[in-house]
């Protein structure tokens, strides 16, 4: 199977079986025939099936560990010649995957059919705990399991491919027609096979469009869905991450399962470790969000704009301004063009936002200079966000005073007033600094603290007005217009050069896509959809963005790796 796209561990992928091709997630068509007299699975003679499913023994999800033992032993005697398809039984005792691992490895599967997947999503730690480790340990395998269609989605994201519909056959023959609030609320008729295809289509067309985390929450269907989500965001969050595509479009935040989506821990994890203040900051303003994004385009920041230049004038090139939101806590100002999101504002925040972003703010206080005063100009929730980060980073931070909200007359005369009290004079110097600034730490965002003055150092050059032309050293290393960059393979040299980040080794002539069969190794911080350079023997030699993430590109043997965009 190869990966053609990410969201989380869903993926939109391509099967190809002899001359036969189809794209998963799909309905996959098994042959699954019980022998009475050993309790062998004994498939038809191979070749009548999309998977024809080698013996197998249906172990139970509780099965105690002698007849674990005793039915490995029999297994290792089985003939998998002319098989492509392994069945694995879903056990409590997790201590033996690694034995039926070993087996799938040694006869090269093409795809495992997850047996008790009924019982396993009743529990919700195993459910993730063992799609994670057969996902991880086998990237090009298929994984098969027989689940209802409500599950789809939720299964889809986790890292299941594909779907048995045999039980399906059950509900037809009750009369039970399937709705989206099944297993709730259910129609009269059979409709098993219509839902389950209809169900699989829109899974793949949202995994296409980025939205499967999206769809994910929308068919919360039964407490299995919320509890098997809750595990997989809060005890497997770095599997969920690791093939998450970098977001290029807005998140739609619709419950309070989508504060914990990858995207947020994400944004958390890089304002903590790659984000620097501009070096000439004198003051720290923090702001409230703006229903409208970018916020420097909305009503109100235009409005904080203005009250600013009115009290410091030139200065506000020594001013740094951070603004707080749910759920990506803190955005700094340089990055609000890479904050694409929506949420619902009430004016009422949850423990679960409040903590966080005040947790957050309190790491981004603590990279400024002790002696740079904070001002805050917030309400509502916003206020107790700020105290509770000062609290926490023993920073003092000064209130403007607010009343009917931080746009009314009154409070932005206070938050003038207020400013009129500090005297900072910014020389042309600052402002060309800042104006650098202001795309360097785009460049970081996307691949680490020191990228963007790799890119645009300080004797630097950026030409253009709308689409930004970065040169250093006379040559152009990048694009910037708007938050979005491109990198070209001198600039990734650069990157290289400075950080050691976001490459991917081959020892091959480049002359189109690179594949994961001819990757030696690459930077396990690599995501889908990031910008990566091609290198051999130390040189960048062409750039391209990532189908995989780091790891899976070395553990992988099928499919594109990096689609190449630039040769050096």
């Amino acid at each position: 199977m190869e990966v053609i796209r990410h969201e989380g561990p869903g993926r939109l992928g391509l099967v190809r079986i002899g001359e036969r091709s189809f794209t998963t997630p799909a309905l996959a068509g098994v042959d699954f025939t019980l022998s009475p007299f050993n309790s062998f699975f004994h498939p038809k003679e191979p070749g009548e099936y999309d998977f024809n499913l080698a013996p197998a023994i249906p172990l139970g999800f509780y099965t105690p560990d002698e007849v674990i033992e005793k039915a490995l032993g029999r297994l290792w005697s089985v003939n998998y010649e002319g098989f492509n398809a392994f069945y694995l039984p879903a056990l409590r005792r997790t201590s033996y995957l690694g034995e039926f691992f070993k087996i799938i490895e040694r006869y090269n599967f093409d795809a495992v059919y997850l047996g008790n997947s009924k019982i396993l999503v009743r529990e919700y730690r195993y459910f993730v705990k063992i799609i994670r480790e057969l996902r991880e340990r086998f990237p090009n395998v298929m994984i098969i399991a027989d689940l209802e269609p409500f599950f789809y989605p939720l299964a889809v994201y986790l890292g299941v491919d594909a779907f048995d519909t045999r039980s399906l056959k059950l509900y037809d023959f009750e009369g039970k027609g399937f709705t989206q609030y099944s297993p709730f609320l259910w129609k009269e008729g059979s409709n098993s096979m219509d839902f389950a295809e209809e169900t699989v289509l829109l899974v793949r067309n949202t995994l296409r469009e980025g939205k499967l985390r999206y769809l994910v929450e929308n068919f919360f269907s039964t407490q299995y869905h919320a509890g098997i989500l809750r595990i997989a965001d809060l005890e497997h969050p770095d599997y969920l991450e690791k093939y998450t595509p970098i977001q290029r479009e807005t998140v739609y935040f619709i419950s309070d399962a989508s504060i914990r989506r990858p995207e947020v821990r994400r944004w958390h994890s890089r304002v903590a470790e790659r984000f620097v203040p501009p070096r000439n900051t004198e003051l720290v303003l923090l702001f409230p969000c703006s229903a409208k994004k970018p916020y420097y385009f909305s009503r109100s920041h235009t409005l904080y704009r203005r009250a600013v230049k009115e009290a410091l004038g030139s200065g506000i090139a020594k001013v740094h301004e951070l603004i707080l939101t749910s759920p990506f806590g803190v955005v700094p100002r340089e990055w609000e063009w890479l904050a694409k999101y929506d949420i619902v504002v009430t004016g009422h925040w949850s423990e679960e936002e409040v903590k966080p972003a005040a947790e957050l703010l309190a790491k981004t206080l603590e990279k400024y200079p002790k002696d740079v005063p904070i001002i805050a100009h917030l309400d509502e929730a916003y206020v107790e966000i700020a105290k509770l980060a000062g609290e926490l980073s023993g920073r003092e931070i000064t209130f403007t005073r607010v009343e009917n909200g931080t746009t009314g007359r009154e409070s932005l005369k206070s938050l003038t007033e207020t400013l009129k009290e500090f005297e900072l004079e910014a020389t042309k110097e600052d402002r060309t600094y800042r104006y650098f600034e202001g795309i360097r730490k785009v460049f970081d965002f996307y691949f680490g603290q020191g990228a963007g003055e790799a890119v645009l150092p300080d004797n630097g050059k950026v030409r253009g007005s709308k689409m930004l032309r970065i040169f250093a050293e006379n040559q152009q290393t990048g694009t910037f217009k708007d938050g979005v960059i491109s990198v070209t393979p001198y600039g990734m040299q650069r990157i290289y050069d400075a950080l050691g980040a976001y490459w991917v080794k081959v020892d091959f002539e480049l002359r189109g896509d690179v594949f994961a069969v001819g990757v030696d190794e690459a930077d396990p911080a690599i995501r889908p959809d990031d910008i990566v350079g091609i290198v051999r023997d130390g040189k960048v030699i062409g750039v391209g963005k990532a189908v995989l993430s780091g790891d899976e590109m070395v553990r992988a043997r099928k499919g594109v790796a990096v689609k190449v965009r630039k040769r050096a």
